[in-house]
């Protein structure tokens, strides 16, 4: 079989250690040692090469070339150059969800160190899904990720896309003194006054008998997050359409410690805690016109109609909504993990425990919405032209007024809630592994994991006088000027709100809402809802090896016990201004309801050396995804009361589930070069899809749209990948090509959300002593993705990034290096679906730029 050569691994372990100094294999004892240091962007590729290349599964990785050095500011960024990884970019540009072979990037695993990390959202209108934020692990925290395309049984399941997982440092990996510290400062090409800042440091210690070591980091970066959009809703259930920016100056702090100890050679024990925060605070300002079903409008010739009746394109005389919608949210996050680990080595077997905790808290963390402007009449003299037919921009033109005025922006409503959002997570497991001599098996694998999980959702509310408001004049704060990207003939400055001095006026004039129905001292039964989940999983593992061939077999059984949780309500005849009407009170006694599943995930992976250079890969296995906490949690949104139609979660559906396959080659033809092709297969059994189902609700048979299961969907695709340095040049490239399509409830051909059916990467790279360069260029096709927070499905156009580093080194220890992300300035679209095509979102982040000086020990 493949033995990795003495060059190899001297090579490995100078990089695994962080570029130490280690001997090359000797002859003699007495000869000379020859030293060589491998460092930068070619020792982080060589241990990921080695990382795939001796991996029993299909997997890709990624290593940072030191401590913080890691390819790219953002860990979701650098997941893009892994061949059949793309991502998708969040509101201001940076990446923060992963899809891997063309799948939905919610069944995309993420795993810390093998282990889940609680993570929420804080977008008022974003479902609640399983999916880490990849905004909360600084970068210089990371030494590696791996990407797992086929599963092996003794890890997690939950990933019917793949597996990542992201791996902090440790002290005994370390020199046995290391200090590490950096400054930044970045800048976005959108804002050309605000500067964001950022401190990071590192120190691990280890004893000199290398049995006891400690490493602590600690972070706090700012991020100065900018989107300019173009914003086209006209063509779907309620019509509006505007300009916005979103505002968010975003910090986040991290802090990391590790501490190892070794008393002997056969016993190691470890404990993590990782703590970060992130205030997320933001603004965003949106200028729309809003239809009324009886606005006079006249349409443009070539015109089309909308389904709910209205003009693509024309002028708006009459009885219409021109009015900034402004949204400003106090949203914090915070996760923590805390880890204990043992590792006990016999003489033919290990033990491997763990325990541990996660928890995490989020929201929006109050939303301030104020709504500002006129239901313009015609004896106002104003008017609108407008084009929302196009399929790279869209048109606003007011008539009769300034935008930029804030004296006739008439305050018209405004409130504030909040939404509260928990996840919880408690965990431990224990693994045994035995040499054994059972023709090619050498090792058996067995283990048990148990995990209690538990998500809520809370919402608060508080009733607010501010009919002491006039217009925006008061919280004015000069002027928005929008970039213009996605808009044509139309204006691209507006008033800017003054975020801060309008929730400090409504806070001065709110209560906590009381009506007695749901709302109680602000708290909403209504929108309370938990889900728990007790999950129990067993595995057994055979790997086996013979003289040109190894790899693992076996079976991972998984039983879900899922609880969701409700307060109870139940219907009442109320007098409300003068008429008696029925109304739903909510109790504060609480229902369960309860659902189980179980699976069985067996799963074969197989690598043959066709040569000594020339490796066959192999796999199969059967996967599975949970569905998100937003499909899962039982709250009933009640449409009528008096018709018995609500919505609400359902715990009753299954995960997703797949049966997957691929087959691929690998030619390494020098140390530090690949060129493979991988052929892969997913058949996804079912997707949730929303239905209307009957159920029972307080004795009566009610209609309710749920989430249900749906019918399934095939994706098949092929990876291509190519590195290769020479000398002091080199490059990574790789091309995926993925087809894929899924079937309604009707049973018609459907795209798959996350799909884009070509994709690539490429990567050069110079480096020598003093100096380290990289470009990096990302493609990907257009793909469905859901809509966001309004509803409804949209498309994606094509995506183009450019992403560039150039780093001097100053001093042997001393860096100073250059960052630019989105070099290019791309302009991202999101498409109106159903065969419409026109412009829904057009979304301009800027370009990021990165100056950073680092300091290592």
């Amino acid at each position: 079989m493949y033995k990795r050569n003495k060059l190899a691994l001297s090579v490995s372990a100078a990089v695994l250690s962080g570029g130490l100094m280690v001997p090359l294999a000797t002859a003699q004892p007495d000869e000379a040692l020859e030293e060589i240091t491998v460092v930068g962007i070619r020792g982080a590729l060589q241990s990921a090469l080695n990382t795939k290349r001796d991996a029993n599964a299909v997997v890709d990785a990624i290593s940072a070339e030191d401590i913080g050095k890691f390819p790219d500011k953002n860990i979701a960024e650098s997941l893009q150059r892994v061949s059949g990884v793309s991502i998708n970019r969040g509101f201001t540009g940076e990446g923060n969800e992963v899809s891997i072979r063309g799948t939905n990037p919610e069944l995309t695993q993420v795993l810390l160190n093998g282990q889940f990390v609680a993570s929420t959202g804080w977008f008022s209108q974003q479902a609640n899904k399983r999916s880490f934020n990849m905004d909360l692990m600084p970068s210089e925290m990371v030494s590696s990720v791996e990407v797992y395309k086929s599963p092996v049984a003794s890890q997690d399941e939950g990933g019917v896309g793949g597996t990542v997982v992201v791996n902090t440092r440790k002290p005994l990996e370390l020199d046995p003194l290391t200090v590490y510290a950096s400054s930044e400062m970045m800048t976005n090409t959108i804002d050309d006054e605000d500067v964001g800042l950022g401190l990071s440091s590192l120190a691990s210690w280890k004893n000199d008998a290398e049995t006891f070591g400690v490493l602590a980091a600690v972070s706090r970066v700012e991020t100065i997050g900018r989107a300019h959009k173009g914003e086209n809703y006209w063509e779907e259930g309620w019509a509006g359409a505007g300009i916005a920016e979103f505002n968010q100056d975003r910090v986040r702090e991290a802090f990391d410690i590790t501490a190892q100890f070794r008393p002997s050679d056969s016993l190691e024990l470890g404990l993590h805690y990782f703590a970060t925060e992130i205030d997320a605070e933001n603004t965003n300002q949106n200028f729309l016109v809003i239809p009324n079903p009886d606005s006079v409008i006249t349409a443009a010739s070539g015109s089309r109609t909308t389904p709910g009746g209205y003009p693509t394109i024309g002028t708006a005389t009459d009885n219409f909504w021109l009015v900034q919608d402004t949204n400003s949210r106090n949203a914090v996050m915070d996760s923590e993990v805390v880890s204990f680990t043992g590792d006990f080595q016999g003489d033919s077997y290990t033990v491997h425990g763990a325990l541990g905790m996660t928890q995490a808290n989020g929201g929006n963390g109050g939303n301030y919405n104020g709504g500002w402007g006129t239901n313009a009449l015609a004896a106002e003299g104003i008017t609108i032209d407008y084009n929302f037919d196009g399929t790279s921009g869209m048109m606003i033109a007011p008539q009769g007024v300034d935008p930029a005025d804030p004296s006739w922006q008439k305050f018209v409503w405004g409130g504030v809630n909040s939404l509260d959002l928990t996840d919880e997570e408690t965990y431990g497991q224990v693994d045994f592994g035995f040499d054994v001599e059972w023709g090619a098996i050498s090792r058996f694998k067995t283990g048990l994991k148990i995990r209690q999980h538990a998500f809520t959702t809370s919402s608060y509310s508080r009733d607010a006088d501010l009919s002491g408001i006039d217009s925006l004049e008061e919280f004015a704060d000069g002027t928005i000027k929008h970039s213009g990207e996605g808009l044509f003939g139309s204006f691209t400055s507006f008033v800017r709100l003054d975020a801060d001095a309008y929730k400090a006026y409504v806070d001065e004039n709110s209560t906590a809402t009381d009506n007695g129905l749901n709302f109680f001292n602000g708290f909403d039964r209504a929108a309370w809802g938990e889900v728990e989940e007790d999950i129990t999983a067993l595995y057994v593992q055979a790997d086996f090896e013979g003289e040109s061939y190894r790899g693992n077999v076996g079976v991972r059984y998984v039983g879900t016990d899922v609880t969701g949780t409700r307060h109870r309500f139940h219907p009442e005849t109320r007098m409300i201004d003068d008429e008696e009407v029925t109304v739903a009170v909510y109790e504060e006694g609480k229902e369960s309801l309860r659902a189980d599943y179980s699976d069985w995930l067996p799963s074969m992976n197989l690598a043959i050396d066709i040569s000594e250079d020339v490796i066959m890969r192999m796999s199969a296995a059967r996967v599975m995804s949970r569905p998100g906490y937003s499909q899962l949690t039982p709250v009933i949104s009640i449409s009528s009361i008096v018709t018995q139609q609500a919505n609400s979660g359902n715990i009753e559906i299954d995960p997703f589930r797949a049966t997957q396959t691929d087959i691929g080659l690998e030619w390494y033809f020098s140390e530090e070069a690949l060129a493979s092709a991988t052929v892969f297969s997913k058949d996804i059994q079912s997707f949730v899809v929303q239905s209307t189902v009957p159920m029972e609700i307080n004795g009566s048979t009610w209609q309710v749209g749920v989430p249900t299961q749906g019918r399934g969907g095939k994706l098949q695709g092929l990876e291509l990948q190519y590195q290769q340095n020479f000398n002091e040049f080199g490059v990574v490239a790789n091309y995926t090509y993925v087809e894929g399509e899924g079937e309604d409830a009707s049973g018609n051909s459907i795209d798959l959300p996350g799909t884009s059916k070509n994709s690539y990467n490429l990567t050069g790279y110079y480096e020598n002593d003093f100096l380290s360069a990289r470009l990096a260029y990302t493609y990907r096709d257009e793909f469905l993705a859901e809509g966001l927070g309004i509803g409804g499905s949209s498309v994606f156009a094509d995506q183009a990034f450019l992403d560039g580093s150039l780093t001097w080194h100053v001093l042997e220890n001393l860096d100073i290096s250059l960052e630019g992300v989105n070099l290019l300035g791309e302009v991202t679209r999101e498409l109106h679906g159903d065969g419409l095509g026109t412009l829904r979102v057009s979304n301009d982040n800027g370009t990021r730029y990165f100056l950073k000086a680092s300091y290592r020990l």
